[in-house]
């Protein structure tokens, strides 16, 4: 008895589950669809920036690690020279 009642509640399940997407609209198919797409945006959007950020960061690194506070001309050349690397990439 207890394998037919399993086995109806999966039928039962299965058949609420198909009444409920047969139910919507063409509209809320679309409205789930951009939900989905706003959302895959917004994750690519994030890490695109997070990747442009970090790699601002490591250039900004570079500055502080080779800067020489004793020699500014050698550190405005040091700056030139990134910010040439960087227009290149």
């Amino acid at each position: 008895m207890k394998m037919d009642e399993k086995y109806s509640n999966a039928t039962y399940g299965g058949a609420g589950i198909t009444a409920f997407f047969a139910s919507l609209s063409l509209q809320d198919w679309g409205f789930i669809a951009g939900v989905l797409i706003g959302a895959l945006f917004t994750a690519l959007t994030y890490f695109l920036n997070r990747r442009e950020q970090m790699k601002r960061t490591r250039i900004l690194q570079e500055i502080a690690d080779k800067v020489d506070a004793k020699n500014p001309s050698a550190t405005v050349q040091l700056v030139n020279d990134l910010a040439q690397k960087t227009s290149e990439v």
